[in-house]
């Protein structure tokens, strides 16, 4: 994951005295794929006056071209004199989040930069500063869309919105423009910024129910197509708020579109041919009984799919011999396990790799694409690539993205492998036959009795899980940190070479912290006796290991002063 370095040395600045002053060496880089010699730049500068609303949450935000679904807010730590010196990393010229303001930064170069809190008052001065100062000054006109009131409309409707938005947006940046004497850099800047927030949210239309977005003739996507893939500027990563989010709905659409709410037909389609080969090739071991099933099911589900393509109406579908045969076949934890275990993750992600060929892109768009894809499997599922994946990362040609893809593949390989923490990991044989969830539960338990507990339900696969885990999950254990808590962490269908890389990752470990990864039949049982049917899902138990919250009032991570206040209360009341 790509991480600020932040120094404690504060180098002077060259400024003779302590008069305002903001070197800001920006190059902006023109050429598309022009080779970087640097990857990083280097901030340094002063905060002063900082708004008590920024207190506690000074910070670098770098959009990271690659990502997804993670986020790289950095805490920012100022000296006496609110000095700072940071290193950020880069592909190109880029925006970068300084606490309140936004500046563009290129490789290679070092900038110093000065703010008052008091005025708002950020000053640029150096070289090519000249669009840096004047998107500090004068912030384009932005988009407001509320995309809540676009969910019941057709794709035809949102295209006419989004067209209107966009010629709404050029007259008030061309009011802008003119009013201040911008520049056409300004202008074009602008646009872009535009462009991208508008694709943001037209690929999320991807999760509308087709029915509603009527989609069937791909207007939209091909809207997409000629108003913001062709026309992305170079670099790209100069609008990359997003940008892979965009990037990946907009590829995967195009090469498998969803059709309409319900099963995940193409994960379960993917699921049976692993299911096969596994069994065809000794990797498991099954009755023939149990392949000759599979194959039927795979029949039930292409009648399926052929109904729900022609529109068949979700009251007849349900009554279909697939959809209720599948709650069946998938309580196996087996075949669960291959979804929710990365195994048809990898298998579809290097099907879409191979398939991005065929695409209608620019071609280093195109590479972008397969990068993209290959790090939402690593940000996915926290666990190295497979050989097949880490052979298409090798083809990767842009320098940059390969070795970032490359590097946190290793990392995640060696974050696996580390001992260090062995201790809070539970093993699962003292379970071994229990398959009552109350028993279950309760052998888990017993040993943490005389203490509060506080369960997390979690899994790898799980985006708001992981958010959780990087984000609230020390400052709670900070804010709890005199009381007498254990923090039993209960993963669901995950791999364990996930599991065990992601609990080092976010330094889930300590004397009071434990972790289980149960076989699926054993935490399937678990969930159902404590009544779990979401992720994440968090439950208190008192010190005689009742439960004392339920979904009604589940404590919440990023609220510690209240999980705070409910634990005195069970302290008080022993």
């Amino acid at each position: 994951m790509t991480t600020f370095k932040i120094t404690s040395q504060i180098t002077p600045s060259p400024r003779g005295g302590m008069g305002w002053g903001l070197l800001l060496f920006f190059t902006l880089v023109a050429l598309a794929g022009q080779a970087q010699t640097k990857t990083s730049a280097q901030l340094r500068g002063r905060i002063v006056n900082v708004p008590a609303e920024y207190e506690n949450r000074l910070s670098l935000h770098e959009y990271d071209p690659l990502q997804t679904i993670s986020f790289n807010d950095v805490p920012l730590q100022l000296d006496s004199l609110g000095r700072f010196e940071a290193e950020v990393p880069l592909m190109d010229t880029a925006p970068v989040a300084l606490v309140w303001t936004r500046l563009l930064l290129s490789p290679g170069e070092t900038y110093d930069v000065e703010m008052d809190g008091a005025t708002g008052n950020v000053v640029v001065k150096g070289r090519n500063a000249a669009l840096t100062n004047e998107v500090i000054q004068h912030q384009p006109e932005g988009c407001v869309w509320d995309m809540d009131a676009m969910k019941d409309k057709t794709d035809a409707f949102v295209i006419d919105a989004a067209e209107k938005e966009l010629k709404r947006l050029e007259v008030a940046n061309d009011s802008i423009q003119k009013a201040n004497g911008l520049s056409v850099q300004w202008r074009n800047y602008a646009k872009s910024r535009v462009l991208s927030t508008i694709a943001g949210y037209l690929v999320q239309r991807r999760y509308v129910d087709a029915a509603v977005r009527q989609s069937a003739d791909g207007k939209l996507w091909r809207w997409l197509h000629d108003h913001f893939i062709c026309q992305m500027p170079r670099p790209y990563t100069l609008i990359q708020d997003h940008l892979g989010y965009i990037i990946m709905n907009y590829t995967r659409e195009l090469i498998s579109p969803r059709v309409r709410k319900g099963f995940n037909l193409r994960g379960i389609d993917t699921a049976i041919s692993i299911a096969l080969e596994q069994q065809a090739d000794g990797t498991i071991s099954r009755s023939e009984a149990f392949a000759d099933s599979l194959r039927t099911l795979r029949t039930m589900l292409h009648d399926y799919k052929a109904l729900s393509d022609a529109g068949t109406p979700d009251s007849i579908l349900a009554s279909l011999p697939f959809a209720r045969a599948v709650p069946q076949y998938f309580s196996d934890a087996y075949l669960t396990g291959l979804i929710t275990g990365g195994a048809v993750g990898e298998r579809e992600t290097m099907e879409d790799i191979h398939r991005v060929a065929s695409l209608d892109m620019p071609d280093d768009i195109r590479d972008y694409a397969r990068a993209v894809l290959l790090y939402s499997q690593l940000e996915q599922y926290h666990a190295p690539l497979n050989p097949a994946l880490l052979k298409l990362a090798n083809e990767v040609k842009n320098d940059y993205f390969r070795t970032r893809i490359i590097e946190q593949s290793n990392r995640y390989h060696d974050l696996a492998l580390r001992s260090d923490y062995e201790a809070s990991l539970m093993p699962n044989e003292p379970l071994v036959g229990l398959i009552d969830g109350e028993e279950i539960f309760s052998k888990i338990i017993r040993p943490y009795r005389g203490r509060i507990l506080f369960v997390d339900f979690w899994g790898t696969w799980c985006g708001p899980c992981k958010y959780d885990l990087k984000s609230h999950t020390h400052p709670l254990h900070q804010a709890l940190g005199d009381l007498p808590v254990t923090y039993l962490y209960l993963c669901n269908n995950s791999a364990t070479e996930a599991w065990r890389s992601t609990i080092a990752e976010y330094s889930l470990t300590g004397e009071h912290l434990v972790h289980y990864n149960l076989p699926a039949a054993q935490q399937s049982a678990v969930e159902k006796y404590l009544g779990v049917h979401k992720f994440p899902t968090y439950i208190i138990f008192d010190r005689n290991g009742q439960r004392v919250t339920t979904e009604e009032n589940e404590p919440r991570p990023y609220d510690p002063e209240s999980v705070r206040r409910l634990m005195m209360g069970l302290i008080d009341n022993k």
